[in-house]
């Protein structure tokens, strides 16, 4: 897919100071990556991604790139990828984190299905790299990843950026409005699909226009819960389970002195704490064993004795299943104050929940729990303590606040559905359905994409003009002979074999500076005529390109499917003069691409065929691309009237005058809606 240079989008002075201080933090951040890596290796793994060099799979681009950072968002985004995937192929969804365990969750919950990279660096350089080797036709953003620098690129790309399960609190609010001069720009360029109805207040306020602005609900209320579950050790099941779910330092502290108190006058009782971060395990254990508390780590697979009173629980994936079997689950990161984790996991099993005051990050949720009796907020240990025996001691008090906890789970589902409602139209009118894989493969040295229901295999004859000795040389806008019409399988294909123009031919006709492959002209018109097509616009099929790596240069060819019964407009027009309803067509087809914001950069008489039935075609895509905004669009019609004029200055006989053009020029402006 052809790219955008950013130069063509304005950069703002902010945005400039902000780049700079985004380059001189990369090597720390880098730095800090690695060292990170010491406990939790995952951060050194694939580094290159995080520098924006992902590997390049031609079956990705012009996929949909979803953004989620860590755990939390990979679960918070499950409901909206399942509904997605009803759609599109798995081939065509790229997901990316910006930790290891967000990755580790989403290998869990969907395997090698979903292909899965490393965020990169909000770096001029790395975003540049990234979306060069995944070109994106849509970001989703789950819950607050506004990057500024992404967002910048993908405008400059006209690629559009939806936020879903947006939650902004007043406070980031604020610090977003002393970031103006930043992110002002961002505001129009995003589609928010919000968590909550305080959020969506938030980001109005901001400058999102109340028509890309939606209060959607939370997405975690869909989120399924596991089929299954591990069945609980016998040595358990006679032990009350009081869990501690995504702990952190101030919640272990308080619960550790609280469970000191209360474990030896309930021995029956057990403490179930589960870390939010495996770096963590260690320290927390040395915590225990400072406490004096007899406990026993899961990983070393000691059975808790009916003396053991704290089970630590230092492995990752089994929250759920601790969740499921308690009989009081208290959310961590609400007594630290880190602004509270997602309450709605025990929620979805069934259970109340317990919870500190820091609650931020959610609070109109936390708000709502509490108003509908489905949890309860404790400001100190002393009330912790008294609700935990409350809650033990009265079933019935824990019976109330479970019946209420599912009442709200119920009432607020369907966010998913409302979620792809919004996003839908960002892609439309594509059909998922057609994106088809593409197969990479080496052949006589050239690198080959082709699409197997298209071209059965790439051979080393493919893009070798003297072995089509049946091939017809076609007319081009160049004049060169560079496009020869061939069959392969009993199909009609043409190709074209990538030529220079002006004073470039002169010194090289057909080589090009090297270039790695996904970057050839070949490749690049390649991925955006698949683009083209899933968005149903008059163009050639994409069947094949290559990229021939010669020394210092390359030399590229593209095969594309032919348009039966077609002629372009110069030879028409050497025929016969165009009937008032072929101008209206042609007008149509360039109409359709400029909707989609597609800048052909040779818009002319040669590159628009007819036909037989009459339906008007645009073909050779070489250096295009999607252009955000306006403004080319007038000039890309001067461009081919010139054209028009031009050759009847060439060709004769040649049935043209300027009084065809107001045809054209209808057809453009009355368009109908794309299909």
């Amino acid at each position: 897919m052809g790219r955008r240079p950013l130069a063509l989008s304005a950069v703002s002075l902010p945005h400039r100071a902000y780049r700079l201080l985004s380059r001189a933090l990369a090597a720390p951040l880098l730095g800090w990556l690695w060292w990170r890596g010491r406990r939790e290796p995952g951060y050194r793994q694939n580094l290159q991604h995080r520098l924006g060099f992902i590997p390049v799979d031609p079956d990705q681009l012009g996929c949909i790139w979803l953004h989620a950072a860590s755990v939390g968002e990979v679960q918070a985004m499950q409901p909206l990828l399942h509904a997605l995937l009803d759609q599109w192929p798995a081939h065509a969804v790229v997901v990316s984190t910006q930790t290891p365990t967000g990755a580790q969750a989403l290998r869990t919950h969907w395997g090698d299905q979903i292909r899965h990279v490393y965020a990169p660096l909000d770096t001029p350089g790395a975003v540049t790299r990234f979306l060069n080797r995944l070109q994106p036709r849509l970001l989703i953003l789950v819950e607050r990843e506004l990057w500024p620098e992404w967002l910048h690129q993908c405008r400059a790309r006209a690629v559009p950026v939806a936020l879903v399960n947006a939650r902004l609190s007043e406070r980031s609010a604020r610090t977003y409005q002393r970031l103006s001069g930043l992110m002002r720009p961002v505001w129009a360029q995003l589609t928010v699909a919000a968590a909550d109805t305080p959020s969506a207040t938030h980001f109005r306020q901001l400058g999102v226009p109340a028509s890309q602005m939606h209060d959607t609900g939370n997405l975690k209320f869909d989120v399924a819960v596991p089929a299954g579950h591990m069945a609980l050790a016998p040595e358990l099941l006679a032990r009350t389970l009081v869990v501690v779910g995504s702990s952190h330092e101030g919640d272990e502290t308080a619960w550790l002195a609280v469970w000191a108190e209360l474990a030896p006058v309930n021995p029956s009782w057990l403490l179930v704490l589960v870390p939010r971060h495996p770096q963590r395990f260690d320290e927390v254990a040395a915590q225990l064993q400072h406490s004096r508390l007899v406990h026993v780590r899961r990983s070393r697979g000691h059975a808790v004795e009916p003396r053991t009173q704290v089970l630590l629980v230092d492995a990752m994936g089994e929250l759920m299943h601790w969740y499921r079997h308690a009989s009081v689950c208290f959310v961590g990161g609400t007594l630290a104050p880190v602004g509270g984790h997602n309450p709605l996991e025990p929620m979805s099993v069934g259970q109340p929940v317990l919870f500190g005051p820091h609650t931020h990050n959610a609070a109109s949720l936390f708000e709502e729990i509490v108003q509908t009796g489905a949890g309860e907020c404790v400001h100190s240990p002393r009330e912790l303590a008294a609700a935990v025996q409350r809650w033990l001691m009265q079933p019935e008090v824990w019976q109330r606040r479970a019946d209420a906890a599912r009442a709200l789970i119920a009432r607020h589902q369907g966010a998913a559905a409302r979620t792809l409602a919004v996003v839908q139209p960002l892609w439309a009118p594509a059909r998922p359905q057609d994106i088809s894989r593409v197969h990479a493969s080496t052949v006589a040295h050239r690198t080959c994409w082709h699409d197997p229901a298209q071209l059965a295999q790439v051979t080393r004859h493919t893009f070798d003009p003297f072995a089509h000795t049946e091939g017809t040389a076609l007319a081009t806008g160049s004049g060169r002979g560079q496009a020869l019409l061939v069959q392969n399988e009993g199909r009609g294909h043409v190709l074209r074999h990538y030529r220079r123009g002006g004073l470039m031919a002169r010194l090289s006709e057909d080589r090009f500076w090297r270039a790695a492959p996904h970057d050839s002209r070949a490749m690049r018109e390649f991925a955006l005529l698949r683009l083209m097509r899933s968005w149903q616009l008059p163009v050639p099929e994409p069947v094949a390109a290559s990229h021939w790596p010669r020394g210092l240069f390359y030399e590229a060819d593209i095969l594309v499917g032919l348009i039966p019964g077609s002629e372009n407009v110069v030879q028409r027009l050497q025929r016969q003069a165009l009937t008032p309803t072929e101008w209206h067509a042609l007008g149509q087809a360039i109409r359709q691409l400029h909707e989609r914001q597609v800048f052909h950069s040779d818009l002319n008489a040669h590159n628009l065929l007819l036909d037989d039935t009459g339906r008007a075609w645009v073909v050779d895509f070489d250096k295009c691309g999607v252009r955000p905004g306006d403004d080319w669009k007038p000039l890309n019609l001067e461009r081919l009237l010139r054209s028009l004029r031009k050759e009847a200055t060439r060709v004769s006989p040649y049935h043209w005058t300027d009084a065809d053009w107001p045809h054209l020029v209808a057809g453009y402006r009355h368009h109908p809606a794309s299909p």
